[in-house]
C-alpha cells in the first residue's frame, strides 16, 4: 500500500512540473517551420527530395535562379490546372512556404545547415508540445494511466517479495534443521525448526515448500505464512481508478458482483477435505452416493478453520 501511493504522489507531481515548467527550446519558431516542411515534402513527394531538388535547382543557385524555377513551377502546380487532384492546392501553398525560406538570406542559411547536416530527429519539447498539445481530458487520462499502472507495477513488487521472504524463511529454517543431522542421513525437510526474523530466534515448523509457521511467543497464536495464501495483484481489484469503475460497470450491465475467493489451505482443512473425499470413493465403490455437505469457514486461532455440515433438504 506504501508503494503504491508513493507511486500514485511521484506520477502527478511528475506530470505538474512538466505542465508547469517553462518550455526550454532547442530550436528556433523558423527551424519549427523547417522542420514542418522537411517532413511535408518528403512525405508527398519521397524521402530523397529536398527543396532545391523538388525545384530543380542546385544549392548554390542565386535568389535570380530560385525565382524563375518558382515560377516554371507553380504554373505545373497551379490548382486551376490541376482540378482533379485533392492535394494541389496544398502543393501549391508549400511551394510557396518553401520559395518564401529560399529567399530570405537568414531562413536560407539555416536551411542549409540542416541540408549538410540532416534533420534533427529530436526536435525538443517546445516542437512537439505545441504540434500535439494535449487538452485537459487527455492530461486526465494519461496521469490515470500512468498512476493506475504504477500502482499495479507496485503492487506485483510487493507480492513477489511477500512470496520471496516466505521462501527466504522456510529456506532458513531447512538449514537450521541440518545443523545436527548425521551426514549418513539425508536432509529433512519438513519438521519443528528455528529461524531468525528480525534479529530474534524463533521456533517454527516447516510444513512445505512454500509454508512455515513460526511462534512468536508462548502467549499469541503462531503467524501461518503461506504464498498460496497471498493475493495476487490484478487489474480489475488494484487499480484504483477501475476499482472504483466495477461496482458501476456490474450496476450498468445488471451483472452480479462476483464475491472474492477465499484460500483457506490450513491443515484443518485439508485433512478433512482428505477425509471427505476418501468417504466418498467407499461410496461409489458400494453402490451409493454419500450425503451432500456444504463447506462452511469458522474462524480458528486466526486462521478459517472448514466444518463439514449436512446439508438441508
Amino acid at each position: 500500500m506504501r508503494w503504491s501511493s508513493l507511486c500514485i504522489m511521484l506520477s502527478v507531481l511528475l506530470a505538474l512540473l512538466t505542465i508547469s515548467a517553462p518550455s526550454v527550446r532547442a530550436w528556433e519558431q523558423a527551424d519549427f517551420e523547417i522542420f514542418d516542411l522537411v517532413d511535408e515534402l518528403e512525405k508527398s513527394e519521397g524521402k530523397d527530395i529536398n527543396f532545391y531538388s523538388w525545384l530543380n535547382v542546385s544549392p548554390s543557385s542565386t535568389a535570380s535562379d530560385i525565382n524563375r524555377a518558382y515560377r516554371k513551377l507553380s504554373l505545373k502546380l497551379h490548382p486551376d490546372k490541376n482540378k482533379k487532384d485533392v492535394q494541389a492546392r496544398e502543393k501549391f501553398a508549400r511551394l510557396g512556404k518553401i520559395v518564401a525560406i529560399l529567399r530570405d538570406s537568414a531562413k536560407r542559411e539555416r536551411y542549409d545547415h540542416f541540408y549538410k547536416n540532416g534533420v534533427p530527429r529530436w526536435r525538443g519539447t517546445g516542437y512537439y508540445y505545441a504540434r500535439f498539445r494535449p487538452g485537459l481530458g487527455t492530461v486526465i487520462v494519461f496521469l490515470m494511466l500512468v498512476s493506475g499502472g504504477m500502482q499495479y507495477i507496485a503492487g506485483c513488487i510487493n507480492y513477489y517479495q511477500e512470496k520471496k521472504k516466505i521462501i527466504g524463511f522456510v529456506q532458513d529454517a531447512r538449514a537450521a534443521l541440518t545443523q545436527n543431522v548425521p551426514k549418513s542421513q539425508g536432509a529433512p525437510t519438513l519438521g519443528r525448526s528455528y529461524v531468525e526474523v528480525g534479529g530474534r530466534v524463533l521456533r517454527c515448523e516447516v510444513k512445505s515448500d512454500e509454508y512455515i509457521i513460526i511462534h512468536t511467543s508462548n502467549d499469541q497464536e503462531p503467524v501461518h505464512l503461506n504464498t498460496k495464501w497471498i493475493t495476487k495483484p490484478t487489474v480489475a481489484n488494484n487499480v484504483y481508478f477501475i476499482k472504483w469503475f466495477m461496482p458501476l460497470f456490474y450496476k450498468l450491465t445488471g451483472k452480479q458482483t462476483p464475491e472474492p475467493k477465499h484460500i483457506d489451505d490450513s491443515p484443518e482443512t485439508s485433512d478433512q477435505e482428505g477425509v471427505q473425499q476418501e468417504d466418498d470413493k467407499k461410496s461409489k465403490k458400494k453402490g451409493k452416493r454419500g450425503k451432500p455437505t456444504v463447506v462452511t469457514g469458522s474462524k480458528v486461532g486466526g486462521r478459517r478453520r472448514a466444518v463439514a455440515k449436512p446439508q438441508q433438504n
